[in-house]
């Protein structure tokens, strides 16, 4: 029973730890031990940790925040100083698709997930971006909650759209 205690206190804090930081870098990323206290150690459990099983931690907290440094590319909106990510839409201005940002996008389709069919699936992520399936296509799996996918952008700058752990991609729209 202690160890489901400390499991639970251990999935809540990794939750509130990953939310404040999802906007930041991987190159800027800070371990756990440069974040919180002693005291926070001690009081999450997390000091008992070994030092590989501390690593092991902090690897898969830079690795599935929801911005990388690709994501973290974006040009300013208009307004204030906040940044709006325009991947995926044509420029107005010369009716070209933009090149000058990253060309792979990061992010967990947001709840249950199982394939899509025909055409016209959407796919709203957890960075706020709506994709939608621009060809014909089936591709199913057994039903799985904010799956990791990536969105790479192609040779002819159409995007592709793919679940990590599987090979099959389809071409997407941006559609917010």
């Amino acid at each position: 029973m202690k160890k489901k205690t400390l499991f639970t206190s251990l999935c809540v804090l990794l939750l509130a730890i990953q939310v404040p930081y999802t906007a930041m870098a991987a190159e800027s990323f800070s371990t756990l031990e440069e974040r919180m206290t002693d005291k926070e150690m001690q009081d999450t459990g997390l000091n008992k940790l070994t030092d590989q099983e501390l690593a092991r931690l902090n690897e898969w907290l830079r690795r599935h925040s929801v911005a990388t440094l690709e994501n973290a590319q974006a040009r300013p909106a208009s307004g204030g100083g906040e940044q709006a990510d325009t991947r995926g839409f044509e420029l107005k201005k010369n009716k070209k698709k933009d090149s000058n940002l990253g060309k792979t996008i990061h992010a967990h389709i947001v709840g249950a997930f199982s394939g899509w069919k025909g055409k016209g699936t959407l796919f709203k992520l957890d960075n706020g971006m709506v994709w939608k399936q621009a060809e014909a296509g089936t591709f199913a799996i057994r039903e799985v909650t904010n799956p990791e996918i990536t969105i790479k952008r192609g040779f002819l700058g159409d995007w592709n759209l793919s679940v990590v752990g599987y090979a099959t991609t389809i071409r997407v729209k941006r559609v917010q």
